[in-house]
């Protein structure tokens, strides 16, 4: 029995902090959040019906990470925290971005995206079929590279899945158990929409 406390107290005290970007924590209220920034204010949030959660589009274009300057900001709040912050840059930037977080974090979980799922990706986003000169610029693959605490995730994918230009990349910092209640929310919504469906056949 003591061995068993002992064990429960000792993973308490190993327990990992979120991540954090440039002194936002994940997992910290909206009201901290604002504290820190000017970018977002409650009424720029926008509540995504399909997850729950509720997205703000950062108003500030000079946000830099990792000595690059980001086209976009992404922040996303669930039961007033914030559970995911995304940052979209240039591609030519990709390298530099990478280097920084492998000194910082380590080399990371690294994983590929085959030049079909890019295509598709970008059919997807497009909403409709690529022409073949286009079809010729898709690159042959994507790396994508993860870090992991226990508690919250670094992405970062070499091609932003919403740009099929593949100009982009995407930086994504999330707290595990909040994107997993986003994405079983999301699920929820899916099965209850198809299920309408179904009923009207």
């Amino acid at each position: 029995m003591k061995n068993a406390v002992f064990a429960i107290l000792l993973a308490g005290a190993m327990a990992q902090e979120p991540f954090t970007v440039k002194g936002d924590h994940l997992g910290e209220s909206l009201a901290s959040y604002h504290l820190n920034n000017v970018d977002c204010p409650d009424s720029a949030f926008k509540v995504d019906k399909a997850s729950g959660a509720r997205v703000c589009v950062s108003a500030d274009r000079s946000f830099e990470f990792a000595g690059v300057k980001h086209s976009t900001k992404r922040v996303t709040a669930l039961r007033g925290q914030i559970v995911m912050i995304s940052l979209t840059f240039s591609h030519a930037e990709y390298n530099t971005v990478l280097n920084s977080l492998r000194e910082t974090f380590g080399d990371g979980v690294m994983s590929f995206s085959e030049r079909k799922v890019l295509l598709t990706l970008a059919r997807i986003m497009t909403g409709k079929e690529m022409t073949s000169p286009v079809r010729d610029t898709v690159p042959a693959r994507a790396a994508n590279f993860k870090w992991s605490n226990g508690v919250s995730t670094i992405q970062l994918s070499e091609y932003d899945a919403s740009d099929p230009s593949f100009h982009t990349s995407n930086l994504s910092f999330s707290l595990d158990s909040a994107l997993k209640e986003i994405r079983n929310n999301f699920d929820k919504k899916a099965e209850v929409a198809g299920g309408g469906l179904g009923s009207e056949m």
